[in-house]
């Protein structure tokens, strides 16, 4: 581990010079070493139910590796609601690596992370010279449990990812302020550009670039170029984060993630937000209660937003007045404050409150505040120095017991779930995801227990209630799950869960072959969200099932023009080629099985419809 005595008798180290190159190297070690110790129990985990299936192992574009087929459709696809190709790219790259085993998905986001910490520590040093509080910071940043939810979580690959490429277009810049170049420029706009295509949070990267020219390269000051030029001189990065912002929100409303203001009117959203900055320091500085989940419910009053809105107020002010004797307080706070702002939840999307991922870069600033004003702090007082180091020593070590605590949490979708409703208050769903969880294991008796405690808490929501219907009619218990799925019917148009919802109802009255009412649950769940390849091919299915061929090859066509980079698109092109095939088209039917095949090349009922024995094999 990282020396805790080492480091705090250094912060009073002026120059990186004082620290030899060796002792730097081995601090770089100590950091990689000590990430992956506390993510051990990452070995032994799973993918999980929220969004792994959908990011990876349901998704051919991924499973199919790295190819130049599915290079293209990482660039195209706006698939669930995202554009981010670099993202889509490092997940190919894994199967290519470790196939479909979640051990090397783990270790590769544990890697990122653990490069992450390394790269901030050099980063710190480079621009303040000082290694004690650099290390100390990027130790702080390397084992709080804060980072566990990015790391462990495959689908939060882009979290770790942009953080990557974003602290190293700080590095380059800062090697370009030093020596202006425009090869050093463009290569810190690259950097920027595989930022964003990684996750569109980094769209407030270019603030974070006039925050380090404040401190620590100390450009605003007397004597350095003028404040206008170095604004001007960030117009470029500004202009891709504009874009970038602009594409991730037509995306999302696209998708339907967005959550409108009649569902959650602004003044909540801007309550919500307040307490969310404030939550976000108290579990920095009181680590435990961490969840997948934090429901958003008003839990607060708005005398309470109001209270805990004047205190950060109080704190951005008093950083403002101490920014001559303290620059790294109002360079760090504001970091926290700016960063946080496109995930404080004030564009709502989804129902969650808050997230830990959402913290992984803002709390760099809060830990750089507090590193380096210990640092100054007990500059000067040798005593004082080695009290701080054992105290700090004591503080990691808690702090990456946590972090491997917290880890063993993601062995699965039901110690992930299980969890987070045991840390948490009303959180229906966890108590949603968890009672899937027990009837995917056969446990249904348990499961309508889970949906019971999650009706408790959202008697309204309508998975809850046609999760509760599906279980108890999986028990035959029919006339008791005809209330749920009654009660399951959204009311009113504004309601996100209104296509599965349909979608769901469809398919199971396709599966009972009740044809005609199944058509009309799929066509209410494709008005809503006309992009869902899947709801194309289920209709083109009822359709060849009633022998309405012409119907279903215009439907699963509809399908391939409405989401042509689906994954679930080589479905469209097979099902179109069975029902060609019908209808004796034998030449149109074998070019729609070799689409079909070219989307998902690892499927062998459409290898068998090309080559009978080489499906058989």
């Amino acid at each position: 581990m990282v020396c805790p005595l080492k480091i705090t008798a250094c912060f009073t180290y002026n120059s990186v010079y004082l620290m030899s190159p060796l002792g730097i190297i081995k601090t770089c070690i100590a950091l990689a070493v000590v990430v992956f110790a506390v993510y051990i129990p990452l070995r032994f985990s799973d993918f999980v139910s929220f969004d792994d299936l959908n990011y990876i192992t349901l998704n051919p574009y991924i499973k199919g590796g790295l190819t130049l087929k599915n290079i293209q459709w990482a660039f195209k696809s706006t698939y669930f609601a995202n554009w981010h190709p670099a993202t889509w790219l490092s997940h190919m790259a894994d199967i290519s690596l470790y196939g479909l085993r979640p051990m090397g998905h783990h270790m590769t986001s544990v890697f990122i992370h653990a490069i992450n910490a390394v790269i901030l520590f050099l980063l710190l040093m480079l621009m303040t010279g000082k290694y004690g509080q650099s290390a100390a910071a990027a130790a702080v940043f390397a084992v709080h449990p804060f980072a566990v939810e990015s790391v462990a979580w495959v689908s939060e690959r882009k979290n770790v990812l942009s953080t990557f490429f974003w602290l190293l277009t700080i590095v380059v810049y800062v090697y370009y302020t030093r020596r202006p170049a425009i090869a050093r420029y463009a290569a810190a706009l690259f950097l920027f550009v595989l930022s964003l295509m990684s996750k569109p949070m980094s769209v407030t990267l270019p603030f974070t670039l006039l925050l380090v020219d404040y401190w620590p390269l100390g450009r605003f000051q007397t004597g350095q170029r003028s404040v206008l030029k170095i604004i001007v001189e960030k117009v470029p990065f500004f202009v891709l984060s504009l874009a970038s912002g602009i594409v991730t929100i037509l995306v999302q409303q696209k998708e339907g993630a967005l959550v409108t203001l009649a569902r959650l009117p602004m003044s909540s959203r801007l309550s919500n937000a307040i307490m969310s900055y404030w939550g976000y320091l108290y579990k920095t500085l009181f680590p435990i209660g961490f969840a997948v989940f934090y429901p958003h419910a008003d839990v607060f009053s708005d005398k309470e937003a109001i209270v805990k809105g004047l205190v950060l107020l109080v704190i951005t002010v008093a950083a403002f007045l101490l920014r001559k004797r303290a620059p790294y307080l109002l360079m760090g706070w504001v970091w926290y404050i700016v960063t946080l702002l496109p995930v404080i939840q004030v564009i709502q999307i989804g129902g969650a409150s808050m997230a830990d991922r959402y913290a992984y870069v803002p709390l760099t600033g809060i830990y750089i505040v507090i590193c380096f004003g210990i640092g100054a702090l007990i500059a000067g007082y040798p005593g004082v120095i080695r009290i701080t180091g054992v105290i700090y020593a004591a503080v990691l070590i808690g702090l990456a017991a946590l972090t491997w605590q917290q880890a063993k949490v993601w062995r699965n979708s039901g110690t992930l779930f299980k969890h987070a409703a045991l840390v948490t208050k009303g959180n229906y769903v966890a108590y949603n995801e968890y009672g899937m969880y027990l009837v995917n294991e056969g446990r249904l008796d348990d499961a309508i227990e889970e949906f019971h405690k999650g009706l408790e808490a959202a008697p309204d929501n309508t998975l809850l209630n046609f999760n509760m219907w599906e279980a108890l009619n999986s028990r035959g218990l029919k006339e008791e799950a005809e209330k749920y799925f009654l009660k399951a019917i959204p009311r009113g148009a504004d309601n996100a869960a209104e296509p599965s919802l349909f979608k769901a109802r469809g398919i199971e009255l396709m599966k009972a072959k009740n044809y005609d009412k199944a058509i009309q649950y799929l066509l209410k769940a494709l008005q809503v969200q006309p992009g869902d390849a899947a709801l194309y091919n289920y209709l083109g299915l009822i359709f060849g099932a009633q022998k309405k061929y012409e119907a279903a090859l215009e439907i699963l066509s509809n399908g391939l023009k409405a989401s042509p980079s689906s994954p679930a698109s080589w479905e469209l092109y097979f099902h179109r080629g069975l029902i060609l095939k019908e209808m004796g088209k034998e030449a149109e039917a074998m070019e729609n099985f070799k689409d079909s095949l070219r989307l998902n090349p690892d499927s062998p009922v459409v290898r068998s419809m090309i080559n009978p024995e080489q499906g058989r094999r």
